[in-house]
């Protein structure tokens, strides 16, 4: 055994000898071998210039000379430049790429010049080609990823012939920068023509296109890009289903509810086309497509809301985007029955606000439980204003999201989470309110007073509106102000709404309040005055002010009904003579100094009225009871005899109809014409006295029986009757003697209603003449001339009465 490993040990000592001496002596014999002049290669520019690079060896040289030579079949030609440095261009005078060119270096130094290695070869290997000029970038028909594209080439300055072009002896690339984007992209492309086909793009894409070449392989440098041009590709079906999410209302009378179905228009990779309808579908649990479509039968491509009723049970909706080129997968939404227990909502939701404008947000899923993905809502709260709903839809997998749509500072936002549940709809929702950034609220909350004790005062205040918080109510501070007396402030929890202030002395105090927040406090809001007195000053204002505005309005009331009262009794509804007809009558008498002395005691009259009297033969049942000489008839000569002029006035009523006049109700009183004398004169004369005849009896006139106005029983006719006697006495005890007159007329009818008055009118009747002209005396010098008189209606203006 040891024998065996002493041998191992000499073999492995024998082995790092070796190594040793081999690896001393490779190192020697490099620093023996001097680098020599190398050309690296070179670029020519069609009828231009050369230009190469070279790496100079061990030689120090002091300068270089770079010569090209143009081989041609009857005289070569030199182009030459020198260098102190590593790279040389020499002009070529114009040559093209098709020839061939020897080329070599030569480095010069006190030592002597060394010349690299002679290399000949075609100059387009090396050449760089002028870059081409694209003519058309055009869409595929059928082919919505590809482009056509066109380009042309400078022939005196491009060196291949199109045949070696088709054999693929040019390498080509392009660049493609698609609409809305920065980057470029580089391909390496095959073309075999002025015409080729590229298809790396999306569909209904706009691209810029641009395009490089060179000759074969590596060898030859890349020519500089040509002209940029754009084209679009064509339209394709949509790659991907809309985002479909929905909004369900409560049911209806009819048993349905309004359901809201919302979906984000496709993003332009995913639509890859432009959108011209959207197609929604909805089957109820059992499978029945549900035709009341509501809003939701024809949408137009920029629609991305519509509603339609459904039944309370559980349903599906569908929604497809179409463009010209096809439709898209379906997007599925499932809708739980309203009976139908919610799943839970998300473990947890926090959220993290990033700037002014973004909030992050993260949650966990409900345990225990397999989701099919979430939906995250969120909307700014607003009272005063309405605000648009925002929502983002996950996939299983997602715990987090950075929320920037929709997001402003100092605004508040609420954030939901729903989980999904895949055929059982959408779970419960958990909710967060969340401020990017807060800020001190503009405005404060005004103050009401509910009720002021001997030392206290009560208050409440109504929250500012949210838009005005600009951030969480932490505190409220009530500050009271009082004449001579220091501010007091009292700071209450942002989340009560009413306070007591205690311990309060009697004063007048303004009570105002201010919101703060994190960042600060606002400004106060509408002060409450207060007037804090002693019980005394409570009880007067509070008991005695309100029975004094009770008294002071019964007054009021008692005399507005008082003022009803006088104006009844004072201002009674008087007719206008001046509107009587009787105003245009002015009757001239014999008797000026005579005034009118008995006045006969009767009910008040509504209107008089002066009517003919058309049957003569009436005359005979009035008595003529004058003086002879005073008595006038309405017959004479001076009197035409005509119904419409022997006249009577008299209290009655008639009825009358709308058309017929003649029988308008009026009440009357009675002033008739009598005959007293056989044969009166013509007319009167100068000096005579013209008879006066009155009767108060009721008269039928034109057929027509009237009935008395005054209806008197028989001990009320007598005692009127009575009363007239008296009058008549006093009034000739008052008047001057009579005796010399001749006797009065006075007529009085034959018969009335009452049989006791007749028998005492027959009684006047036996009398002479003498006796009752003694008696009566002043009846014959009553003057007509101031009687309240009116003629009736159906009475022209021009007849009136001469006396």
């Amino acid at each position: 055994m040891w024998v065996f490993m002493e041998r191992s040990l000499a073999t492995v000592w024998a082995f790092l000898l070796g190594a040793g001496l081999t690896l001393a002596f490779s190192v020697a014999t490099t620093k023996n071998v001097p680098q020599s002049l190398q050309l690296l290669g070179c670029v020519f520019i069609p009828r231009s210039n050369v230009t190469c690079h070279w790496t100079p060896g061990d030689n120090q040289a002091t300068y270089y000379t770079l010569k090209a030579e143009k081989m041609l079949r009857s005289k070569n030609l030199t182009f030459s430049c020198t260098t102190t440095g590593l790279s040389c261009t020499a002009g070529i005078n114009g040559s093209g790429l098709r020839f061939t060119f020897c080329i070599s270096v030569i480095s010069h130094s006190i030592s002597g010049n060394v010349s690299s290695k002679i290399r000949c070869q075609s100059a387009r290997i090396e050449g760089k080609l002028a870059p081409v000029s694209l003519n058309s970038v055009r869409q595929v028909d059928g082919s919505p990823h590809c482009l056509s594209v066109s380009w042309t080439s400078n022939v005196t300055h491009f060196p291949l012939a199109p045949f070696e072009i088709e054999r693929g002896e040019l390498n080509s690339q392009i660049k493609f920068t698609a609409e809305g984007e920065v980057n470029a992209q580089v391909r390496n492309v095959s073309v075999t023509g002025y015409t080729f086909q590229v298809c790396l793009f999306k569909p209904y894409t706009s691209y810029t296109l641009e395009i490089r070449n060179r000759y074969l392989g590596e060898a030859s440098p890349w020519s500089e890009w040509s002209n940029p041009f754009q084209g679009r590709t064509a339209e394709a079906a949509p790659s991907a289903a809309p985002a479909l999410w929905r909004e369900v209302g409560p049911i209806g009378r009819n048993g349905r509810r309004l359901i809201s179905l919302l979906w984000k228009p496709l993003p332009r990779f995913m639509a890859n086309g432009r959108v011209t309808f959207y197609n929604v579908t909805c089957r109820a649990e059992n499978g029945l497509t549900l035709s009341d479509y509501g809003s939701c039968g024809k949408l137009q491509p920029e629609t991305t809301s519509c509603s339609l009723p459904l039944p309370a049970g559980r349903c599906s909706c569908s929604l497809t985007a179409s463009t010209s080129a096809g439709t898209s997968p379906k997007a599925l939404v499932w809708i739980s029955g309203s009976s139908e227990k919610e799943p839970p909502p998300p473990a947890e939701l926090t959220a993290t606000p990033l700037g002014d404008d973004s909030v992050k947000i993260r949650w966990r899923p409900p345990p225990d439980l397999s989701v099919s993905g979430f939906v995250v809502e969120w909307v700014a709260v607003r009272e005063e204003t309405s605000s648009v709903l925002h929502w983002e839809k996950l996939n299983s997998s997602s715990t987090k999201l950075i929320i920037t749509e929709g997001v402003k500072t100092m605004e508040r936002n609420a954030i939901s989470v729903k989980a999904l549940y895949g055929e059982q709809g959408a779970g419960g929702n958990i909710t967060l309110h969340v401020y990017t950034q807060e800020g001190t609220p503009s405005a404060g909350p005004d103050v009401r007073v509910e009720h002021i004790s001997e030392t206290s005062v009560e208050l409440s205040w109504s929250p500012v509106p949210v838009e005005q918080l600009h951030g969480f109510i932490r505190s409220y501070a009530l500050v009271c102000t009082t004449r001579n007396q220091l501010a007091r402030s009292v700071t209450v929890p942002g989340d009560l709404h009413r306070y007591t202030l205690e311990n309060m002395s009697p004063g007048i105090y303004d009570i105002f309040i201010r919101a703060s927040t994190v960042a600060g406090t606002g400004p106060a809001g509408n002060p409450a005055n207060v007037h804090i007195g002693s019980e005394e000053i409570s009880i007067v204002i509070c008991i005695i002010v309100p029975l004094l505005l009770m008294s002071l309005v019964s007054i009021l009331i008692l005399l507005l009904a008082q003022m009803r009262v006088i104006k009844k009794k004072l201002f009674h509804r008087v007719p206008d003579p001046s509107n009587s007809t009787v105003s245009q009558w002015n009757p001239t008498t014999s008797f000026e100094n005579k005034k009118l002395i008995m006045e006969q005691e009767k009910p008040e009259v509504s209107f008089p009225e002066v009517i003919g009297r058309r049957d003569p033969e009436r005359a005979h049942s009035y008595l003529p009871i004058c003086k002879a000489q005073l008595c006038f008839d309405p017959q004479l000569s001076s009197f035409p005899a005509r119904a419409s002029d022997r006249g009577y006035i008299t209290n009655m009523t008639k009825t009358q109809s709308a058309d017929d006049l003649s029988i308008r109700p009026w009440s009357y009183s009675t002033v008739l014409y009598n005959q007293c004398n056989q044969n009166p004169p013509s007319s009167p004369q100068a000096g005579q006295k013209a008879d006066i005849c009155r009767n108060d009896s009721n008269q039928p006139a034109d057929g027509v029986s009237e009935s008395s106005v005054f209806p008197f029983t028989e001990s009320e006719e007598q005692k009127a009757f009575a009363v007239f006697l008296e009058r008549l006495k006093s009034l000739q005890s008052s008047s001057p003697d009579f005796s010399g007159t001749p006797p009065s007329c006075v007529s009085l009818p034959h018969q009335t209603d009452s049989p006791r008055l007749n028998a005492t009118l027959s009684a006047y009747r036996k009398l002479p003449s003498d006796s009752f002209a003694s008696t009566f005396p002043s009846l014959a010098f009553m003057d007509l001339s101031s009687s309240p008189v009116e003629f009736g209606p159906y009475i022209s203006s021009d007849r009136y009465i001469k006396i």
